[in-house]
């Protein structure tokens, strides 16, 4: 991809190209490509709204072409039927209302108790180590012991669950070696190889968790592949992107003396600075779509069959739609309408959980800590290379 926004420097902090693009070509098509990049708030909304002339076939993420022998894996194993993220009406239809009922707010607030004792016993480890790896101590573990609950999957499970989630994150990327490719393509038919285990195995012994929902929907009518498919999704979707958000938060909180003090005395302000960190990070920084037919965007014309990416983190920075749109404002009752959890029909079906975790996470930590710092006050962040998901490597704290 020839453009400077996916090179790794720029993959660090986009946010300066994201302005370019904004202000210079806000639908850019990359050079010797078939890419256009969306990048204004009103642009991307009225890509995201529009799934009939924008297919969500195209992705997720920035699909590279598969070397021959990384394509024979996915060949011979279990195959991802299109469900959820990678799928139009009427089929995402059906499939969106099935996955619905297990995210209502009745039921995430029913999971509330048991995300607090996993953030109880977080927060305890953290203690104990005083000195950590907050990414690998606390926002890791968090998402991926929630959502592992949710779909029934053993504790014991959990160390191979985060190698395939963050394999599957890794795709997304679009810039793997043939040797990468080849390694997470076998991780990824590992998963499903566990999912068709484990449907089989509620099949014959119900339970109460969302695999066996799943099992029993439509008077058990949905197909093995169409299990594993949304197992699959919820586990990726539901873990990577809340690592990313709990990572940004707190950095967020650490680089600011004065908006930690304040958001410490003032609770209210817990779930402003949430969505104030959805927003400035965006744990994913767009999404793919495929033009379906001719359109024209912000003046643009964009030819049938094109990949359009909505790069809704430059869209959440936008200053015709956010005053001092690239810095944090956090007042009680504030609202900024940012679109990090997408829009229209295929907007986070866990959004709400995961600001559920954000939220109860900070005010446990609060709770527990007088004070939480960064180890080296110099402290530079350093992101994964990749231009889809802003995913922070490490944040080293203290935390007494």
């Amino acid at each position: 991809m020839p453009d400077r926004l996916f090179e790794p420097e720029v993959v660090q902090c986009p946010f300066p190209r994201y302005r370019e693009l904004r202000e210079q070509c806000p639908v850019f098509k990359v050079p010797e490509d078939d890419l256009y990049l969306v990048t204004t708030y009103d642009n991307c909304v009225e890509v995201l709204s529009d799934p009939t002339t924008f297919s969500s076939k195209a992705g997720p993420g920035l699909r590279q072409k598969q070397y021959p022998a990384a394509r024979k894996i996915l060949d011979e194993g279990h195959q991802i039927v299109r469900t959820l993220l990678t799928n139009d009406p009427p089929s995402h239809t059906y499939y969106r209302r099935l996955v619905n009922r297990a995210f209502t707010a009745r039921r995430v607030a029913a999971m509330e108790p048991g995300l607090k004792s996993v953030v109880d016993r977080l927060t305890e480890d953290l203690a104990a180590k005083g000195s950590a790896d907050f990414v690998a101590t606390f926002a890791q573990p968090l998402p991926l012991i929630v959502i592992a609950d949710f779909l029934g999957v053993p504790e014991s499970d959990l160390p191979t669950f985060k190698r395939w989630s963050d394999d599957a994150a890794s795709v997304l990327g679009g810039t793997l070696s043939e040797d990468e490719q080849i390694r997470v393509n076998q991780s990824l038919m590992e998963l499903l190889q566990y999912f068709a285990d484990e449907a089989a195995a509620r099949r014959a012994s119900p339970s109460t968790d969302f695999l066996s929902t799943l099992v029993a929907a439509e008077n058990g009518g949905l197909s093995t592949e169409e299990i594993i498919a949304i197992a699959y999704v919820v586990l990726v979707a539901g873990n990577e992107t809340t690592v990313n958000l709990l990572s940004s938060v707190m950095l967020m909180l650490l680089q600011d003396d004065e908006l930690m003090t304040r958001v410490r005395a003032n609770r209210a302000l817990v779930p402003v600075v949430v969505e104030e960190a959805l927003r400035l990070q965006s744990p994913i920084q767009g999404f793919p779509r495929r033009a379906t037919t001719d359109a024209v965007v912000g003046g643009v014309a964009i030819p049938a069959g094109s990949q359009v990416m909505v790069m809704v983190a430059a869209a959440n920075r936008d200053p015709a739609y956010f005053a001092d749109p690239d810095e944090a404002s956090v007042s009680e009752g504030s609202t900024r309408a940012h679109i990090a959890f997408g829009k229209g029909i295929h907007f986070c079906v866990g959004a709400a959980l995961s600001r559920l975790e954000a939220e109860i996470g900070l005010n446990a930590l609060f709770d527990r800590f007088e004070s939480i710092s960064l180890q080296d006050p110099d402290f530079v962040p350093r992101y994964a290379d990749n231009a889809i998901l802003r995913s922070l490597l490490e944040l080293p704290v203290i935390a007494r």
